[in-house]
């Protein structure tokens, strides 16, 4: 009776140490892959939200409903807000209207307050409020500028993505990874669209929208021929690398070439308000009825304008198209 009973306590140990083993070596390990399995599907499901959620807030006029549906009916603002993208100027249409208005309010205002007559106010709000614009437009060309500069080196790496084997869409997921803004980051917008389930056509047309450049809509019209007809994609895209660094190249000297025409244009421009400063400072009885007199009021506002138009007009003749 005791060895029967001796027996059953040895069974039963052994027993419940062989499943535990088992649960420690294969049951926590199973559950431990599928915890992270469902983990990881979370991660991914949340990652496409905020993809989602960062696409259609960029749809977003402003935060503010009552003022996103007034803007959405003003003529010009969705081309506002494309001009606002291209810069990658991480502002909503709808606060970049409101600082210009807030700007040209208070120059306004600030005008009247001098004793200004109302026609000259009106052309100093209205250039106060152009402000925002005329800086969003520099930053927008100059982004323009830094994606021409890498460009060609996005299209040798996809063409080498592709002699590795790999798929067209993972060659621009690699540059956007590999690649420094703006161009990986504008292919990365790329890649972000066509896997949220935008057709690939479509998306390269909208990187052509935000960027804008004769060599991006070339690229594109490239890559679209050869999905339709074929061809050697990698050759295509060496041709196409060589010949946009030759462009820039031709530029640069260009560039160099109109250097004293714009220097020029620089002079000419700073050259009558360095004398309308100096004159204040050497002999202000003799500058100061230029701006207590109405008469020199309407001169220095109609040289104003004469000054911005000679600009514009030495601009248009240094400036060559390539």
């Amino acid at each position: 009776m005791l060895l029967a009973a001796l027996t059953l306590l040895i069974f039963s140990v052994t027993l419940a140490l062989a499943m535990s083993l088992l649960y420690v070596l294969v049951e926590t390990p199973l559950a431990r892959r599928k915890m992270m399995t469902r983990l990881a599907a979370v991660q991914e499901v949340a990652a496409r939200r905020e993809e989602i959620s960062d696409v259609l807030r960029k749809e977003l006029l402003s935060d503010v409903p009552a003022l996103n549906r007034i803007l959405a009916t003003v003529p010009g603002i969705a081309r506002l807000r494309i001009f606002l993208e291209q810069g990658a100027i991480q502002m909503q249409v709808g606060n970049f209207v409101l600082i210009s208005i807030a700007i040209s309010v208070f120059v306004f205002f600030v005008v009247l307050v001098v004793g200004l007559p109302l026609y000259e106010d009106l052309p100093a709000a209205i250039g106060a409020g152009a402000i925002p614009t005329l800086i969003a437009s520099a930053i927008r060309q100059r982004r323009f500028n830094k994606f021409e500069e890498q460009f060609p080196e996005a299209m040798d790496f996809l063409g080498r993505a592709v002699r590795a084997g790999h798929a067209f869409t993972t060659g621009f997921e690699l540059i956007a990874n590999e690649l420094p803004p703006p161009v990986g980051e504008e292919f990365r917008i790329t890649f972000q669209q066509q896997k949220l389930g935008l057709p690939f056509r479509d998306a390269l047309q909208n990187l052509a929208v935000r960027v804008p450049l004769p060599d991006v809509r070339i690229f594109i019209s490239s890559l679209q021929i050869q999905r339709d007809s074929g061809g050697n994609l990698g050759e295509i895209l060496d041709t196409m690398s060589t010949v946009v660094r030759e462009r820039f190249k031709l530029r640069r000297q260009i560039k160099i070439y109109t250097a004293e025409g714009r220097l020029s244009s620089y002079v000419l421009t700073a050259l009558p308000f360095a004398a309308l400063v100096a004159l204040y400072f050497l002999q202000p009885a003799y500058i100061m009825p230029m701006f207590t007199e109405p008469r020199g009021q309407r001169m220095l506002t109609l040289a104003a304008i004469l000054q911005a138009v000679g600009y514009v007009v030495i601009g248009r003749i240094i400036k060559i198209k390539v």
